[in-house]
């Protein structure tokens, strides 16, 4: 806005514009719908408006009624026309800048319900004790760019499907990812804290002190949203994703109802395209998860994590000793 332009509205606050003014005024205001939304703020700004307008209104009705007795002169109706047709225009903009205003209040009191909806669900997630989550896989499908080409990945043998594998988890280090090979075989990887290790059908145990050894297993991982790891998953959608909350579903439990959340990925950022939180919406317990196109390797897939149970798991579940025969060789990393 020039400063020729800012003269020209505070005269108009002022009712200090000659007909020349005011008709430059009128037509800059018309030209394009950002003017007209610039000049409403500057009115709201100095909280006259509401008054201007109201006593705006009064005046036009005044020379109305005293048109239907006197002809006004020339000079006097062509002024007329001209406050005429800036009132229009501020009836305008006050009816365009009222409905930027509540939907931009809306949209500020959803994203503000969403974040203490997902402060809820972390403190939640953090209290809870070992959870088991089975894995659904959708789709999967090569993702669009060079990711696949530039992609370690790419060079490493085909990883065993993630469908309807079972991941144990233990707050945010500890976790057992379970799944099966094509012959039916498992292949466990997990961490207790303290180290990282990988059980396959055949050949020796790896263990290794990097707790980030073998999380290529974990979808997410390489946009640090590893689906072991809950809290700092949950903690990224803060900036990341803009969050929605959706009405509470029906279910066949009239008291233990659920809700879900929608994070849509902000553009810039990596990661899934979606995440949807479907959770207890009495206690912010997690109950199920679902991540849209998370990159995986040289591919995207569309997972659902669904909370199956919640007890404690014996103290040494998460150590690679648990999951293989005591004779199996061992191999440091």
């Amino acid at each position: 806005m020039s400063a020729a332009i800012q003269d020209l509205i505070s005269g108009y606050i002022d009712d200090s514009l000659s007909r020349e003014q005011l008709q430059e005024l009128s037509e800059w205001i018309n030209f394009e719908p950002s003017n007209a939304r610039q000049f409403a703020s500057a009115l709201l700004l100095h909280d006259r408006l509401r008054n201007h307008f109201i006593a705006h209104e009064e005046q036009a009705y005044q020379q109305i009624d005293a048109s239907s007795l006197v002809a006004p002169a020339k000079a006097s109706a062509r002024q007329w026309r001209a406050h005429r047709q800036l009132a229009w225009a501020t009836t305008a903009c006050l009816v365009l800048v009222a409905t930027l205003f509540f939907w931009q209040t809306l949209g500020a009191r959803s994203a503000s319900a969403a974040m203490r909806e997902l402060n809820r669900i972390m403190i939640a997630n953090d209290r809870s004790i070992d959870r088991t989550f089975e894995i659904a896989v959708e789709t999967t499908s090569a993702p669009q760019g060079d990711r696949e080409r530039t992609s370690p990945e790419h060079e490493r043998p085909p990883k065993p499907s993630l469908d309807q594998a079972i991941l144990d988890v233990r707050g945010a280090r500890q976790f057992v990812l379970t799944r099966k090979t094509e012959q039916g075989d498992s292949f466990i990887t997990g961490s207790n804290g303290v180290t990282s290790w990988a059980v396959r059908p055949d050949g020796p145990v790896r263990f290794s002190n990097d707790l980030t050894r073998f999380n290529r297993d974990l979808p997410g991982h390489e946009c640090s949203l590893p689906i072991n790891n809950l809290h700092d998953g949950l903690d990224a959608l803060r900036t990341a994703y803009d969050l929605t909350l959706l009405p509470a579903l029906t279910t066949d439990s009239v008291d233990d109802p659920s809700r879900r959340m929608v994070a849509v990925k902000k553009p810039g950022y990596r990661g899934p395209a979606e995440v949807e939180i479907t959770y207890d919406s009495a206690n912010g317990q997690i109950r199920k998860m679902r991540f849209v196109a998370m990159p995986y390797g040289v591919d995207n897939v569309t997972l659902t994590m669904t909370l199956v149970a919640e007890r404690e798991l014996p103290a040494n579940h998460f150590d690679h000793q648990t999951h293989h025969a005591p004779l199996r060789r061992v191999e440091f990393e």
